[in-house]
């Protein structure tokens, strides 16, 4: 996947509003259009998808304290639990998991479209544009 980056005014905001763009220098004719001056500074960041994960060891977790509620201790050891391992089997679980949360994610079109925002180290000052002196 290409990187996508974003920009804003300034490098403390918490919602960066200008869109995604495939270049640093997309960024920055986005925002000369939208009125930034030669010398002005502006802060560029990197886009990381949010990625929505449900954990199948927090769901064991769950349904174990809710069976030791509702029956006690005949429920203690269910599901399986293996010393320093964890739960047995936990992994297919898991697949299982993640693959019928992103399909409902995208059957009821809810799949994420917001990201995270890695600010690149230094402000970007906008350049010169040519014909400028």
């Amino acid at each position: 996947m290409n990187k996508e980056y974003s920009w804003t005014e300034n490098e403390t905001d918490e919602i960066w509003y200008h869109g995604r763009f495939a270049s640093v220098e997309e960024c920055i004719k986005d925002a000369i259009s939208r009125g930034k001056k030669p010398g002005e500074k502006i802060a560029i960041g990197i886009c990381e998808n949010y990625v929505p994960q449900l954990s199948a060891g927090d769901l064991l977790d769950l349904v174990s304290e809710d069976a030791y509620e509702e029956v006690g201790e005949v429920a203690e050891g269910w599901p399986e639990f293996e010393v320093r391992k964890g739960y047995k089997d936990v992994d297919k679980l898991q697949e299982k998991i993640d693959k019928a949360f992103n399909e409902w994610l995208r059957e009821t079109k809810q799949v994420p479209d917001f990201c995270h925002i890695l600010p690149l180290a230094e402000l970007v000052t906008i350049p010169k544009q040519e014909g400028q002196s």
